[in-house]
């Protein structure tokens, strides 16, 4: 159910690009992949159009994806934290710079004291996702997109 705010915000979107705002989803390490389902569903659920990454992607993989299915927001599922991680924060950070992809906005799933906080544009805690985040990323994103079309970019 969306709230009436959710529901404006995303027909503003889809007004000025012609579709939903588009998110690819992609875990940090295969820890994280049972929780891919719920969070896929409740951003869906939340009006995004999402795509998930392949298993076992690594960084450089999920940023060419993330350019080439069109997406505003890269959310990357992280939450052990350990030198394991098959995907880093600071991978995924230069494999969109490569790409020239700054303007996909880069978050992480997981936990909020994530030391890679500082470097990626938000952050939700994985146990308490919910309507709110999606309400509040689609709301960060039209007003990226809405300072796009006002400088004609």
């Amino acid at each position: 159910m969306t709230s009436p705010e959710l529901a404006t915000n995303l027909a503003r979107f889809a007004e000025m690009e012609g579709r939903h705002p588009r998110l690819l989803l992609a875990t940090a390490s295969s820890a994280e992949e049972p929780h891919h389902k719920h969070v896929a569903t409740l951003f869906a659920d939340g009006g995004f159009d999402v795509d998930i990454a392949p298993k076992n992607s690594d960084a450089q993989s999920i940023a060419r994806q993330a350019v080439d299915c069109d997406a505003d927001i890269l959310v990357l599922i992280r939450l052990s934290l350990t030198a394991e991680d098959r995907v880093g924060v600071a991978d995924v950070i230069s494999s969109l710079a490569a790409l020239d992809a700054e303007y996909i906005k880069f978050g992480i799933v997981g936990k909020t004291d994530d030391p890679a906080r500082d470097n990626v544009d938000f952050v939700f805690d994985l146990e308490h996702l919910g309507t709110d985040d999606c309400e509040a990323l689609v709301g960060y994103i039209l007003e990226i997109e809405e300072d796009r079309v006002a400088q004609h970019i």
